[in-house]
């Protein structure tokens, strides 16, 4: 009988010392997948697309107050530079909309 209670004494510091093991893992990975997801937001919306709304009257023939718009960052790139070939890159031409 006595060694039962030694056994089981000898098993709850280590169960606490898993437990606490698991949630500093747990927090270590949200942390991790909190700021790969903060990274990628903020490349895409500096590099790639970005969200705008309306917010005044001045193109109201063609887009309205209050419309929601995602606006492509590659499209009218530089010109003569090697990843043109890749990237979907056009000219400006007359009645496009452009956001700046």
């Amino acid at each position: 009988m006595p060694e039962e209670t030694l056994t089981q004494a000898e098993e709850q510091p280590a169960e606490k010392k898993q437990e606490h093991h698991e949630d500093q893992t747990t927090l270590s990975e949200y942390l991790e997948s909190l700021l790969v997801t903060v990274i990628l937001a903020l490349f895409g919306t500096s590099f790639i697309v970005q969200a705008f709304k309306i917010p005044s009257a001045s193109m109201e023939g063609t887009l309205l107050i209050g419309d929601h718009l995602l606006v492509n960052k590659f499209i009218f790139g530089g010109t003569g530079a090697w990843y043109e070939k890749i990237l979907p890159y056009r000219q400006l031409q007359r009645g496009g909309i452009i956001v700046f």
